[in-house]
């Protein structure tokens, strides 16, 4: 369920580096809430230049957004934000400043995937929920 967007202008990122922060992205998520990675998405929207402003002057903003379902201790948001943002400028070379990370949660109840009601996250509901998706999908 995890949905993860890297809003950037058009061209900022190479082929490459897109695929290096999905690699990177999808590794923190797994590793900070125990998520499978198949359900773990890494979207990059791009935008003309000329799009982006801040401070009402054009920029080159990068908007890393993440939707997490809710129920995740505040010290587990914050670490990803930061692993996140530290993978991000690690792997792009892009200015601290530049770079906007936000994550906000969603109900469980509020999202579906594979057909199946989110689960909340607690491991026996996450377990019923899989066996569920993955009979599913045969």
């Amino acid at each position: 369920m995890p949905v993860y967007e890297c809003l950037t202008t058009y061209g900022s990122l190479s082929p490459e580096q897109r695929r290096r922060f999905a690699e990177a992205v999808t590794s923190i998520h797994m590793e900070e809430t125990g998520a499978p990675a198949t359900f773990i998405h890494i979207l990059f929207p791009e935008l003309p230049a000329g799009y982006v402003f801040t401070a009402g002057k054009s920029s080159n903003l990068t908007l890393i957004r993440g939707l997490i379902r809710a129920g995740r201790p505040l010290n587990v948001r914050q670490t990803i934000m930061k692993r996140i943002f530290d993978a991000y400028t690690e792997i792009t070379g892009a200015p601290a400043m530049s770079v906007l990370v936000l994550v906000d949660e969603v109900r469980a109840s509020s999202g579906m995937e594979g057909g199946q009601i989110l689960p909340e996250p607690n491991k026996q509901e996450e377990d019923a929920w899989l066996a569920k998706v993955t009979a599913g999908a045969n």
